[in-house]
């Protein structure tokens, strides 16, 4: 059973039209409707109100049983695109904070004494490095991640 079949089930069990159902969880009866034909989805807060509403588990309302179904892929989905940006946006960050301070061991070793021996350059050059390679890994996971999609 799917999310739409559940939740008609919900409201079916209860002799309830799809407005007497909207109206108890203050929201359009289209919206209902939309669930109903697996449209749209509620998100998680409308997910526990109609839950509490209408005294059905969690368990029972997404997964409708025991097996799962499209809510439960979509969830699982939704958790694994939200952590793969999360952790694309942390790698962009570190790239930008060595890259910032590949450039500020540039104008440092600008500012110093000229010598053989000036370790801002070799700082400078380690943190472009890195910030380089940041950014081509970045770009080479998510174009892999593309690839897999399509």
């Amino acid at each position: 059973m799917n999310f739409g079949d559940n939740i008609k089930k919900v409201r079916t069990e209860r002799n309830l039209t799809q407005q007497q159902m909207a109206d108890k969880l203050l929201v359009s009866r289209q919206a209902v409707s939309n669930w109903e034909n697996d449209r749209n989805l509620p998100d998680i807060e409308m997910l526990i109100n109609i839950a509490l509403t209408f005294e059905v588990s969690l368990d029972e309302l997404i997964l409708g049983g025991h097996k799962m179904n499209n809510m439960t892929e979509k969830l699982i989905q939704d958790g694994s695109e939200t952590r793969r940006a999360s952790l694309n946006v942390k790698l962009v960050r570190m790239g930008l904070i060595l890259f910032a301070l590949g450039i500020i061991s540039f104008l440092c070793a600008l500012l110093g004494p000229v010598t053989q021996e000036n370790l801002f350059i070799d700082g400078t050059y380690a943190f472009f490095f890195a910030a380089v390679l940041t950014f081509i890994f970045t770009g080479i996971k998510n174009a892999v991640q593309l690839f897999r999609k399509k």
